[in-house]
């Protein structure tokens, strides 16, 4: 079996998305023998390039210009089209919601079967009138897309609901997953240390930290509490959320510690207390950041809003706080910082059972190896 996989940006651009992509594609080499091809854009340039990634070819099309931080071309479907005739495959799939590649996919795919995969809730993200306005025209548009797909793998529950009845018969639950050899067992740290992971990118700031920053320094303040935070990412928007912690006069206690992979990651998972996910969007269907530390036994205090409710049982495999609420968000980081360790060591083993019953990239490449056979 040959896939074509179409995203709008791929490695080593870091993000959700992109991490999804990329080890759905090793699982489907590795586990399924498939032959796996990526097409995605060049976001950092005009020139079209082919390079690889963990040995898969990666197609990178020249970009015209950008709206917000989508990468553009109209010529796109005419690109794609030729490579599709270059390397015959015999599926493709295509992430989404961000506009115009899995779109330009659609326009070239012919008769070749083609699996949408879904990655957001929602498109709106509730801070720019202008953008929000872009985005609900975008949506009406995108309904092309996902009548032509064949099947539509949303990336969870929550996701796959909010698309019309008409469009449900078509919809599996593809949801994020990780590796069986990342999940380990380990003792509940006595540090009081909280760890932020995502894109530090403006375009970004629905993911909360601006909020979280705020809680640290509520809790420091009222409870005497001595929590510090960790932020792991990088982006346009970093000094800003420097000058925060600063103003809040918590600078000591915030470290930046840029985008991390391999054993640093490792290392700041394993001292962090608890990942804490705060969005104010919808937007963010199934955090990858989630899955990552639920795989290592670390708790998650995530905010109550989108996918994250019907992801996290509060008190027993993760801890839920009301969103947009620094207040609320602060007291439940000193209720959790002051649990026994013997409290959250179930509350992340209940987190880590579950993410080897349902999610780990074993069980989702085999589950889109039946989609492709059925389509056959």
């Amino acid at each position: 079996m040959k896939a074509l996989v179409v995203a709008p940006y791929y490695l080593p651009k870091l993000g959700g998305l992109e991490m999804y992509a990329h080890q759905l594609n090793i699982a489907l080499r590795d586990l399924q023998h498939w032959d796996v091809v990526v097409v995605t854009s060049n976001h950092k340039s005009h020139r079209s390039t082919v390079d690889t990634v963990d040995g898969l070819k990666v197609h990178r099309l020249g970009r015209w210009f950008k709206f917000s931080n989508t990468p553009l071309n109209p010529l796109w479907p005419l690109m794609i089209r030729r490579i599709i005739k270059r390397e015959q495959p015999d599926i493709i799939i295509a992430h989404t919601p961000v506009p115009s590649m899995a779109d330009a996919a659609r326009l070239a795919a012919g008769k070749t079967p083609l699996v949408v995969v879904y990655h957001a809730a929602t498109l709106l993200k509730g801070e720019s009138f202008v953008f929000d306005t872009i985005a609900r025209l975008y949506q009406w548009y995108e309904r092309s897309l996902l009548q032509r797909a064949n099947v539509i793998c949303a990336v969870s529950d929550f996701v796959k609901a909010q698309f019309p009845a008409r469009l449900q018969t078509k919809t599996v639950v593809l949801p994020n997953a990780v590796w069986e050899r990342q999940i380990a067992t380990r003792q509940q740290p006595q540090s009081r240390q909280l760890l932020f992971i995502g894109s530090l990118d403006r375009t970004h700031a629905w993911k909360g930290l601006n909020l979280i920053i705020d809680a640290v320094a509520d809790a420091r303040q009222r409870y005497g509490d001595e929590l510090t935070l960790s932020v792991m990412g990088d982006g346009n928007h970093r000094q800003a959320y420097r000058q925060q912690a600063a103003a809040l006069g918590i600078e000591k206690a915030v470290t930046f510690l840029g985008n991390l992979i391999g054993e640093p990651k490792e290392q700041a998972l394993r001292s962090a207390m608890a990942l804490v996910a705060y969005p104010t969007s919808a937007n963010d269907a199934f955090p990858t950041v989630m899955l990552e530390a639920w795989a290592r036994s670390v708790p998650v205090v995530g905010s109550a809003i989108g996918p994250l409710p019907s992801l996290i049982d509060d008190g027993r495999n993760g801890y839920l706080v009301p969103p947009c609420d620094v207040r609320a968000l602060a007291g439940k980081l000193h209720e959790v910082s002051h649990l026994p360790a013997i409290e959250r060591q179930a509350v992340a083993d209940e987190a880590r059972g579950r993410t080897t019953r349902l999610y780990t990239w074993d069980i989702q490449a085999e589950a889109v190896a039946r989609l492709a056979k059925e389509l056959r």
